[in-house]
């Protein structure tokens, strides 16, 4: 077999010198589209791939150079970079976070040796998804909830202008808030609101309100739900946080002892519910389970909370929740074998949880 630089030799002596130099020239010019060709591919939420170099990666704004030209994006608008060089096991890992196969993306990103890897935005890309997976990991139960948090935090103090930085604080709100430090919690979510994404603000008030509501305190949670619920949307997941801001209003309006008028504001809900939003229905029904119980119907808030143990196990915060609420009720109705059977599955799946 003729190597392919014997035969470019073969081919150059055949020629004039004149063209010889021309082929020479067009060579290098190939090689230089080849080069420029491996860059990095940005994913927006919405729309094709943006095909660059990545100039600048910040908490609030990402620059891609697109054919000599700069374009600039919100961090939450983009869903994954894939930068030049990444190594096979974060190419896989991301694809398997965005899925939310976390163990199995854990698999595959702690087999990466971020010392060894050739650009810094790859090394802190390869840190947060790591850090991130950890977390996830642990608010399903499945991992140390103290531990997770000490790795978003260390990933957050190592990268504070990270364009991951607003995903990094969530997690750190959602890890506080499963370990039950609604004060540190309340603060991260509020960084949120920092964002320039108007979603992220609009989040930001959702969660604070939420946390109120974990702490009983009623009526501030109402007024950060309310001002949520009362917003004119201008995206699906405003709409999204419009939903759930709905339902935890409906579970304020039960504390408060008004069942009935709760219970109207769930059916409503669950009228307009989107069937491929489990979440949102999971949240749904354990606003329903809550509202029932309002009403003193524990067949009622049984037969709501049941709905999200068997339709909607795979979202694990309202899980619990529902599980946590059934061990009570079942014994409520008499029923300790199955409130056994709930605190058993509680146990067993959410080991990190189940306090």
């Amino acid at each position: 077999m003729i190597h392919p630089l014997t035969e470019l030799y073969s081919v150059m002596n055949l020629l004039s010198p004149m063209r010889c130099i021309c082929f020479t020239l067009l060579l290098v010019c190939v090689g230089a589209g080849t080069v420029q060709g491996q860059t990095d591919r940005l994913y927006p939420t919405e729309g094709e791939a943006v095909i660059g170099r990545t100039k600048s990666l910040g908490k609030n704004e990402i620059v891609m150079s697109v054919g000599g030209k700069d374009q600039t994006f919100t961090p939450s608008d983009v869903t994954r970079i894939l930068f030049q060089g990444d190594p096979a096991e974060l190419t896989r890992g991301r694809e398997l976070v965005l899925e939310g196969q976390y163990q199995q993306a854990f698999d595959e990103l702690k087999k990466i040796d971020v010392a060894k890897l050739s650009r810094e935005m790859i090394k802190a890309d390869a840190e947060f998804y790591l850090a991130d997976v950890q977390g996830q990991l642990a608010l399903s139960g499945q991992g140390d909830l103290g531990a997770a948090t000490k790795n978003v935090i260390g990933f957050v103090q190592a990268h504070p202008d990270s364009w991951h930085f607003y995903a990094a604080t969530r997690l750190l709100g959602d890890l506080a808030k499963a370990i039950g430090n609604y004060d540190k919690a309340a603060q991260f979510y509020g960084y949120l609101g920092k964002s320039p994404s108007r979603e992220l603000q609009i989040e930001s008030v959702y969660q604070i309100g939420m946390i109120k509501l974990l702490q009983n305190e009623l009526d501030p949670a109402l007024e950060a739900l309310s001002k949520v619920a009362g917003l004119k949307p201008s995206s699906a997941g405003e709409r999204r946080l419009q939903t759930f801001a709905k339902a935890g209003i409906a579970v304020i309006t039960a504390k408060q002892g008004q069942g009935k008028e709760a219970l109207d504001m769930v059916n409503d809900l669950i009228v307009q519910l989107n069937p491929t939003d489990t979440q949102a229905a999971a949240a749904i029904y354990n606003a329903q389970g809550a509202s029932y119980q309002a009403l003193g119907d524990d067949e009622g808030a049984l037969l709501a909370y049941l709905h999200t143990q068997l339709s909607y196990s795979t979202h694990a915060a309202e899980h619990v929740e529902a599980l946590k609420q059934l061990v009570e009720l079942w014994n409520k109705v008499g029923k300790p074998d199955r409130a056994a059977q709930a605190r058993g599955e509680l146990q067993q799946r959410y080991p990190g949880l189940s306090g």
